[in-house]
């Protein structure tokens, strides 16, 4: 319970008198007792103590007046005057100055010693203090077993509600509302958001930032706590713990099913196999289901941060290479979904490349949907739908066939000559395989001289062996093109 002046004044043992001031301001907390005779008490006063004087300094109207005015601006509570040494009573000129200051003045009799008052705040203040460490001890335990008695996230935030005496809530970083207590409260979501990311003024509820391995993952939000709020650091921890739980899970589930999902894309497992081995996740072979492929250009442990990214309500996700695959249920958007992704994603970087493929039923359109959304992913930054897949699609998106390695033998020579003499050829290649063979469009693409087009044609076929006026030849260049592309550099 707070000490207030009131209960100082009515300790009997200290027999202390209001010589001055209004009853309303004794409610006011005592923090410490200052004695002084200093003429300038400010510099050692902090705020909230009883000043306790005899006057000593004050020997004239003048110096009592400014005293006191001293001990107001220190934003002390009140002013204890002991009497019966310096002065037999409390002068007027400090009485006067501090009804004007409001400042309530105590009459301290001879016989009450200075260390009597003090001794009496500082151990009320110390038996305040160990009471509220028991209480916060308590709520420690009381929020400690609500996080581990198998109702998770919600059985915390309800008892941390019940502590605060306020609602409080758990929000990630996509605005989604983890756990709420009560479950009527109503959070302006966007606002709070908004306000923790330093772009929004207003006064929303406190929002406290999680982090797990020292980023923010959620913020836990309370409003204006009426009791207890010393005990929100902890909760915070309990609340960074859950959620680390939470991605370790996750990231134990997505490597799982991202090994079936591996072998089935690879088919080194059949479609019985596959499917009792993807039951578990919710995927069901009757069902039809779509996938999402998509990846960012980061630095770092790219896995890593797939494998612990934000889940995907409704669908099972799963890393592959290095890739975060989504398996939609039916009934679910395409589309919103692969929004959402890149939302998760873009927090790794921001070149973000999603790829949607078809709803097919079964494992093998399963398979299917991967190599249609692989592909899809391929074409480059942004959300990219599927398109009729073709041979060639099929053989790019394919990890079994080692397109890369050849595309790195066919152009190697290529990229050789342009690397040693500030070349052109590969570039000229892909305009001249997109133009079809036009001499004419190429050299408008390429700003350059049809002769010089035709130069370089020629250095092509010498380079690599191969002829562009063969099919076969032009077929193993855009291959080899196409699966460069796909991985940014195959040279």
């Amino acid at each position: 319970m707070t000490l207030r002046l009131s209960d100082v004044l009515a300790d009997p043992d200290l027999s202390l008198r209001l010589a001055d001031g209004d009853p309303a301001a004794l409610h006011q907390a005592v923090r410490w007792c200052a004695v002084t005779e200093l003429a300038d008490p400010r510099p050692f006063l902090g705020g909230g103590e009883l000043v306790l004087t005899t006057g000593l300094s004050q020997l004239d109207e003048a110096a009592q007046r400014q005293f006191v005015e001293r001990v107001a601006q220190g934003r002390a509570v009140g002013l204890g005057f002991g009497i019966g040494l310096t002065h037999e009573r409390i002068p007027e000129g400090t009485l006067t100055e501090a009804r004007e200051h409001r400042l309530p003045v105590l009459e301290i009799p001879y016989e009450t010693p200075f260390i009597a008052v003090d001794r009496f705040v500082a151990d009320r203040i110390l038996e305040e203090q160990y009471g509220r460490f028991a209480d916060l001890l308590d709520e420690h335990d009381t929020l400690a077993k609500a996080l581990l008695s198998g109702r998770g996230l919600g059985a915390l935030i309800d008892s941390l509600h019940q502590i605060l005496g306020a609602p409080a809530m758990v929000l990630d970083l996509y605005g989604r509302v983890l756990a709420t207590a009560p479950a009527s409260a109503s959070w302006p979501v966007e606002q709070i958001l908004s306000t923790a990311r330093g772009r929004a003024g207003g006064d929303p509820p406190m929002a406290v930032p999680v982090s797990v391995e020292d980023a923010v993952v959620a913020y836990l939000c309370c409003r204006r706590p009426r009791r207890s709020a010393d005990v929100l650091p902890y909760a915070v921890s309990l609340v960074g713990l859950e959620l680390a739980r939470r991605q370790a899970e996750l990231a134990g589930k997505r490597r799982l099913a991202g090994q079936v999902l591996e072998d089935l894309v690879r088919g080194t497992i059949g479609a019985p196999e596959a499917e009792r081995r993807l039951t578990p996740f919710g995927i069901r072979a009757g069902e039809e289901h779509a996938l999402l492929v998509a990846t960012v250009d980061t630095g770092g442990d790219m896995r890593r941060k797939l494998v612990s990214s934000p889940p995907l309500a409704g669908a099972t996700t799963a890393v592959l290479d290095d890739c975060l695959l989504a398996v939609l249920e039916p009934g679910q958007s395409a589309r919103e979904a692969a929004l959402l992704l890149s939302a998760h994603l873009s927090r790794h970087g921001d070149e973000v490349r999603v790829g949607i493929g078809g709803w097919y039923a079964g494992m093998t359109g399963l398979r299917w949907s991967y190599y249609e959304a692989h592909e899809a992913m391929t074409r480059g930054p942004g959300i990219n739908e599927r398109q009729q897949m073709s041979l060639s699609g099929l053989l790019l998106a394919s990890e079994d066939v080692p397109l890369r390695d050849l595309a790195r033998d066919v152009l190697r020579p290529l990229r050789e000559f342009d690397a040693a003499h500030n070349g052109s050829l590969v570039a000229t290649l892909q305009a001249y395989l997109d133009a079809d063979g036009s001499v004419a469009v190429v050299a408008d693409r390429l700003i350059v001289h049809r002769n010089t087009v035709r130069y370089r044609v020629d250095q092509i076929e010498r380079l690599t062996g191969r002829c562009l006026t063969t099919t076969a030849d032009r077929v193993q260049f855009w291959l080899a093109l196409a699966a460069s592309n796909l991985g940014g550099s195959a040279g």
